[in-house]
């Protein structure tokens, strides 16, 4: 197995749709008992500035008409990262019915073409 590959491991982009396999985890757990513990950039001063920021991350991406998916990260809270929709022990961390507002945008791959 001499010399390096030719063989090309990526598809060249042509405007197809495309999804984002992890973003958002957002650090916050007032009652954090993991004090090492994080999420990704730096922790909301208060839970206002939650709301703010994920829904900023949310929409960004469901108003790109190119997004045909994306994976919130992360679902719940684990020993190292405090930054789940729901706590290490399943409990609600938020009014999920403003994280459920967020997420039911319409996405701009479903609307009509123009």
């Amino acid at each position: 197995m001499g010399g390096p590959l030719k063989q090309r491991w990526s598809t060249p982009y042509r405007g197809q749709p495309y999804f984002v396999s992890e973003f958002g985890g957002i650090w916050w757990n007032p009652e954090d008992e993991h004090r090492d513990s994080w999420g990704y950039g730096e922790r909301p001063k208060n839970i206002e500035e939650f709301y703010e920021r994920f829904e900023k991350l949310c929409t960004i991406l469901l108003q790109n008409p190119l997004m045909f998916g994306y994976c919130y990260t992360q679902l719940t809270d684990i020993d190292q990262e405090q930054n789940g929709i729901y706590t290490y022990r399943r409990d609600i961390k938020f009014d999920m019915q403003r994280i459920r507002r967020v997420k039911n945008q319409i996405a701009a791959i479903e609307k009509p073409g123009d």
